[in-house]
């Protein structure tokens, strides 16, 4: 499938989702200020949020403030994905919506004018900051839920293949050696609120997911009295007690236009999009994409100037990450 067919395939997933699907995503990253560079209005302290501070300065061409209260400096990008970072608001900007639309890295290198490396940390550094905000506002699926999973094949991108792997280097497009699913296969498992609500995915383990695996993926994440859907695995039913009136129900087993699974399918589909427009996800970054992609999942219209907004607003939190923790921290390991 060439670049076209596959953004053509992205707009029309997304296509398929209206504006109440908005809601979501916009109260997600709504009444946040852009990045306060340039702004009259002084941001307050990054360090320990006292709003009394002062100009101290030029910083490499950046204002730099201080704190009358911890006496810390800092500037409007502290904390911020930008902070360190050689790139303006306009470049981010423009390597969000990449992101967004689908973009290979080495296409965003090429036409914003970097190296495939830098290209790299930046996407990093932007699904690190993701995950922080996803961990501080945990998804919460409630109501009538969907939930399945589906499997990509696993991939060493960037790294040679560790001998124990039992297999050779692959092509892009190739298949895994054995049929049906084998633990060649990732297992993401994926949980979609009907009715515009939030999406979840997250990767823990190869082949078919046990029931303690299961209660590890949506443990804390479904709301009371919700009513979850699935195809039938047994492990599903171990849920129940993750949730207070929680109840299972296979759709296999029903009978109803009510009793489906398409809206975790479409979720599934995104995902798969995604994942070859983006030539494939090294393994060990899975999890950070699974973040993007459920927040892909809902909207595309405006999500650039969301992320950014949220992502470059100067707070008591922090959402820069150094290069050094890129390749360890949080990576799946398998």
């Amino acid at each position: 499938m060439n670049n076209n067919a596959l953004r053509q395939e992205i707009a029309l997933c997304l296509a398929n989702f209206g504006n109440a699907d908005l809601k979501r995503i916009y109260s997600y990253l709504s009444d946040l200020l852009l990045v306060n560079e340039g702004s009259e209005e002084r941001p307050a302290c990054p360090h320990c949020k006292s709003s009394l501070v002062i100009k101290y300065g030029i910083k490499r061409g950046k204002q730099r403030y201080r704190c009358r209260g911890c006496q810390k400096t800092f500037v409007a990008t502290t904390n911020t994905v930008m902070y360190h970072s050689h790139f303006d608001k306009t470049t981010w900007l423009e390597f969000i919506k990449d992101t967004v639309e689908g973009r290979s890295l080495d296409y965003s290198a090429h036409r914003l004018g970097f190296s495939h490396p830098t290209a790299f940390v930046m996407r990093q550094k932007l699904l690190m900051a993701l995950e922080a905000i996803q961990d501080m506002e945990p998804i919460m699926l409630g109501d009538i839920s969907e939930l399945d999973e589906t499997f990509v094949l696993d991939s060493y991108k960037g790294s040679p293949v560790p001998e124990e792997s039992e297999r050779g280097p692959r092509k892009h497009g190739a298949r895994a050696k054995r049929p049906g699913i084998s633990n060649e296969h990732i297992c993401i498992c994926t949980g979609v609120q009907r009715n515009g609500g939030p999406a979840m995915a997250l990767a823990v383990n190869r082949a078919t997911p046990s029931k303690e695996e299961l209660k590890h993926v949506f443990d804390g994440h479904i709301g009371a009295g919700a009513l979850l859907f699935t195809d039938g695995e047994r492990g599903y039913q171990s849920l129940r007690s993750v949730a207070k009136g929680c109840s299972v129900v296979s759709v296999k087993a029903q009978r109803g236009r009510v009793f489906h699974l398409n809206t975790v399918n479409g979720f599934h589909s995104l995902i798969k999009s995604y994942y070859e427009a983006y030539r494939g996800v090294a393994t060990k970054y899975l999890n950070r994409y699974n973040t993007l992609f459920g927040m892909l999942y809902r909207s595309l219209s405006g999500l650039k100037d969301r992320i950014f907004s949220r992502l470059n607003k100067v707070s008591g939190v922090c959402y820069w990450t150094p290069i050094s923790a890129i390749k360890l921290q949080g990576v799946l390991v398998l």
